[in-house]
């Protein structure tokens, strides 16, 4: 079986202003056309298919175009709900579609198998759309036996279904299809600035050994916008990555898609990197403002760029030259070099940071002390609610 694993498309999204719906179209089309060329069986898309819960009428459009090329086409898509996305607005989608396409963003859908057929005999798909702990426990749990409230708990009562569902229909090839920040304690995940946190209770990660001896084949992920291998064995797990670079922090970045062959029962998947084309390139510059502004980067003007400017004084006119220069450029930045690194503490900048260290540093600045035990979890507790709220 031939699978194009894809995620975070985040349709609907902009960098810095800069619209990206013709860049995302033109994105999606080209993953649809490489799904026909190489006689793809399944497409599947883990995840954050949409930016926002309410998406614009331009990205259901777009979405909607791609999922109707690859059912004309004959080519099984599989959509599975991200923490971007509403999980019960793509549910709505799965009451009207026709055979070979499943959109899945309910959780009473979990544990339930789309069957493909190859070969050397079927394959199990088994959706997962996003686990929000707080929904999720109850769900799976019972008012006898309530699921811990986090991220790993849920996903491990989630994955006892598949377990179970696998055991009791003797499955030998699975792949598990899921949207989650999932980490081995043996290699560190590659995260950027555009990938929403998913704290709760101080934890976002799930470790890999929550997905061992579960009789998966296969984990193909979204939420990570880095395409990255987290577990090359015992299920392999994989991110493919997001369809375009949504941030600075994501320049040094290949967009991709996986093409997963899924062989005979007891191989492992090969997985083949098919790079996606950006709408152009994305650079980090630094230097003084006469160095930005000379021949050194004519190569990058037309590119996404971060421009820091490191004068000892203040260049005039600053943001008005570089925009002259470089017409695409989405952050403009001074720090001059050999500045006190403790001279703008009074200030301090919040990019990057965890939100609850920010809330703690700002409760030990006015009080003069850092928050008690006690109190730092009310404040945990209370960002995790807005936070949800504003979901």
């Amino acid at each position: 079986m031939r699978l194009l694993h894809t995620s975070d498309w985040h349709l609907g999204r902009t960098l810095h202003g800069y619209g990206l719906q013709e860049a995302q179209e033109q994105a999606i089309d080209f993953i649809v056309d490489l799904a026909i060329s190489r006689s793809v069986d399944v497409v599947v898309v883990a995840g954050d298919i949409f930016d926002r819960a309410i998406a614009p009428i331009e990205s259901l459009r777009v979405f909607n175009g791609a999922i109707e090329r690859l059912a004309a086409a004959g080519i099984i898509a599989v959509v599975t709900a991200g923490n971007h996305d509403s999980g019960d607005r793509l549910a709505i989608y799965s009451g009207v579609l026709q055979p070979g396409v499943h959109v899945v963003g309910s959780l009473d859908e979990v544990g339930s198998a789309i069957e493909i057929a190859d070969e050397f005999g079927s394959v199990s798909l088994y959706p997962l759309p996003y686990l929000d702990p707080d929904i999720a426990r109850d769900v799976f749990g019972t008012p006898a036996a309530k699921v811990e409230r986090s991220h790993e708990a849920v996903m491990g009562a989630a994955l006892d279904l598949i377990e179970a569902d696998i055991a009791a229909r003797k499955v030998h090839r699975a792949v598990g299809i899921g949207h989650a920040f999932v980490a081995s304690v043996n290699v560190e995940a590659q995260t950027s600035e555009s990938e929403r946190d998913l704290t709760v209770g101080g934890v976002q990660v799930i470790s890999t050994s929550v997905f061992a001896g579960r009789g998966l084949t296969y984990v193909a992920l979204g939420h990570l916008h880095r395409q990255q291998v987290v577990q090359p064995t015992g299920p392999m797990i994989a991110y493919s990555g997001s369809l375009l670079r949504y941030s600075i922090s994501e320049a040094l970045h290949t967009k991709c898609v996986l093409v997963v062959e899924i062989g005979a029962s007891g191989n492992s998947p090969t997985i083949e990197i098919v790079d996606i084309p950006q709408p152009r390139p994305m650079s980090r510059l630094r230097g003084g403002i006469d160095e930005l502004l000379g021949e050194k980067y004519d190569a990058q003007r037309d590119h996404f760029v971060e421009l820091i400017v490191t004068d000892t004084q203040y260049p005039d006119r600053m943001h008005v030259r570089l925009d002259e220069v470089f017409p695409f450029a989405l952050r403009k930045l001074y720090d001059p070099e050999g500045r006190d690194s403790q001279a703008g503490a009074g200030r301090g900048d919040a990019r990057g940071k965890d939100p609850l260290e920010l809330i703690g540093d700002f409760y030990t600045k006015v009080t003069g002390a850092p928050p008690a035990a006690d109190e730092a979890e009310l404040l945990r507790a209370v960002y995790e609610a807005v936070r949800g709220q504003a979901t």
